[in-house]
C-alpha cells in the first residue's frame, strides 16, 4: 500500500529511526497532535513502505524517556509488512490530550508548523502552561453512549442493537473543508459492497418475503455530518436496519484532530411485526464479524481515508462493540442451549473493547476476537454454555444461520 500524503502539521515521515522523532512527538504534543510514521520514506519511489524491525519500539521508547521533560511516550502502533522477514511500519499516534504539556527538550518547548518543528516563544509557552488540556474525541477511546431507538410515544423499537466504530486522525488540509459529496458517495458504495450489506441480505433472504433499501442518505446530513441507513425485510415495516454515521466536529477556530465513524445494525421484528424470535448465536456471530469486516475492508477504509485527508495505512481497526437489548439477554439468546446460574442476575448489553494486538483484517484473528466478546456477553447475563456453542458453530457452522 502506498503512502502518498506530504507531510504536514499533524504527518511526519521517517525511513529508520531518528534522534529527533522525541522532538517531532514533543512538538506535535504541543500543537495539535499527529501522527509519525517509522519505515515510510519521503523519497518519490512507487512503494514508499520500507518497514523497520521490531527493536525500534525500543529506541522510540527509550529516546521519548530519555529526552523528554516530562518523560511520557505516545502511543506506538505496528503494523506489520506481508512478505517481509518480520518488518513494520510504526505508528507513532501522538495525542495531544494524554500529554503532559508543555513538553519541552533540553529546557525549550517545541512546536509544530507546517512540516516542519520550531521552538515556542515566550507568549506560546505561557499559553501552554495555562490552557487546560485540549479535548480531542480520541480522549476516552470511546464513542458516545448509545440508546435503543424510540418512536414518539418514547416506546423501544428496537429488539437489539450492535455498533463499532473508531477515530480517524484528520489531516490539516481536511479540517476546514465539508465532507465532499464524492466522497461520501464512495464511502456509501463502498458500504454497499461491504461484508455488513452481504450478511443483512442473507438475513433478508431467510426471512422470505421483503425487501431492501440499500445504503442511501437519510436523516440528520449536514455539511460536517453524514447520516447513512440501509432497511430490509417484509416492507414497509422493515425490521432490519443499520445505520453509518460520520462526523467531523465543528471547529470552531481551531484544528480538529479527528474524524468519528460508526456503524450499527439494529433489528426490531417486535415493533415492526408484533413477534420478536430468538437470537441465535450463529447469527448474532455473523452480524458482528460483518460489522468489524465491513469497518477494515479495503474500499471502505479507502473511502474513510480520502473524507478524513490521510493515506489509508492511517485508519485505525474498530474500538469495541456495544451491545443492547430491548430485554434481559438470556430471553434474546434463549434456545441456544445455554444454561442460566440461579440467582446470577442478568443484562441488557455491554460495552466490550477490542484488544489492540487483534488484527481485525485476519478472520481468523477476528474469529478469536468476536468469540471473547459473545462469551463476556453471555457470562455477564449469567449464561453458561457460550464456549460450548461456539465450538459447535465453528466446528459444523450452518450453511443457512437463521433466528430460531
Amino acid at each position: 500500500m502506498a503512502v502518498g500524503q506530504p507531510e504536514s502539521l499533524t504527518l511526519e515521515y521517517k525511513e529508520s529511526y531518528a534522534s529527533k522523532i522525541p522532538d517531532s512527538v514533543a512538538a506535535m504534543a504541543n500543537s495539535y497532535g499527529g501522527l509519525i510514521l517509522v519505515g515510510v520514506t519521503e523519497r518519490n519511489v512507487p512503494d514508499r513502505l520500507i518497514g523497520v524491525p521490531e527493536p525500534t519500539i525500543v529506541q522510540i521508547v527509550s529516546g521519548c524517556h530519555q529526552k523528554l521533560e516530562p518523560p511520557w511516550v505516545p502511543e506506538i502502533i505496528p503494523v506489520p509488512l506481508p512478505e517481509t522477514d518480520g518488518l513494520m511500519v510504526l505508528v507513532v499516534r501522538v495525542d495531544p490530550a494524554m500529554a503532559p504539556r508543555p513538553l519541552l527538550i533540553q529546557g525549550a518547548a517545541p512546536i509544530r508548523l507546517h512540516g516542519r518543528n520550531a521552538v515556542a516563544d515566550r507568549s506560546r509557552l505561557t499559553q501552554l502552561i495555562t490552557e487546560p488540556a485540549p479535548q480531542t474525541a480520541a480522549a476516552g477511546l470511546r464513542l458516545s453512549p448509545v440508546e435503543l431507538p424510540r418512536n414518539d410515544q418514547a416506546q423501544e423499537t428496537a429488539d437489539f442493537l450492535l455498533r463499532t466504530g473508531m477515530f480517524v486522525p484528520v489531516d490539516a488540509s481536511a479540517t476546514w473543508r465539508p465532507l465532499s459529496e464524492r466522497g461520501v458517495q464512495a464511502f456509501t458504495d463502498a458500504l454497499n459492497n461491504s461484508p455488513l450489506h452481504h450478511a443483512l441480505f442473507h438475513w433478508c433472504a431467510s426471512l422470505g418475503d421483503g425487501g431492501m433499501n440499500p445504503f442511501h442518505r437519510s436523516g440528520f446530513n449536514r455539511a460536517r455530518k453524514v447520516r447513512l441507513l440501509w432497511q430490509g425485510g417484509p416492507n414497509p415495516a422493515f425490521p432490519l436496519e443499520a445505520v453509518a454515521k460520520i462526523d467531523l466536529p465543528d471547529a470552531y477556530g481551531t484544528p480538529v484532530s479527528h474524524l468519528q465513524v460508526s456503524v450499527e445494525v439494529r433489528a426490531g421484528f417486535l415493533h415492526a411485526l408484533g413477534s420478536r424470535p430468538a437470537l441465535s448465536v450463529a447469527r448474532l456471530h455473523e452480524l458482528v464479524d460483518a460489522l468489524a469486516a465491513s469497518l477494515v475492508d479495503e474500499e471502505v477504509v479507502g473511502a474513510v481515508a480520502a473524507l478524513a485527508g490521510v493515506d489509508s495505512l492511517l485508519v485505525p481497526q474498530p474500538l469495541g462493540l456495544d451491545f443492547l437489548s430491548g430485554i434481559d439477554v438470556p430471553d434474546l439468546l434463549a434456545g441456544n442451549g445455554l444454561t442460566p446460574v440461579r440467582d446470577a442476575g442478568t443484562s441488557r448489553g455491554a460495552n466490550l473493547l477490542a484488544d489492540p494486538g487483534v488484527d481485525q483484517r485476519d478472520p481468523a484473528e477476528r474469529r478469536a476476537l468476536i468469540d471473547s466478546w459473545l462469551q463476556q456477553i453471555s457470562l455477564d447475563a449469567g449464561l453458561l454454555g457460550m464456549e460450548q456453542a461456539l465450538e459447535r458453530l465453528h466446528a459444523a457452522p450452518p450453511a443457512e444461520p437463521v433466528l430460531s
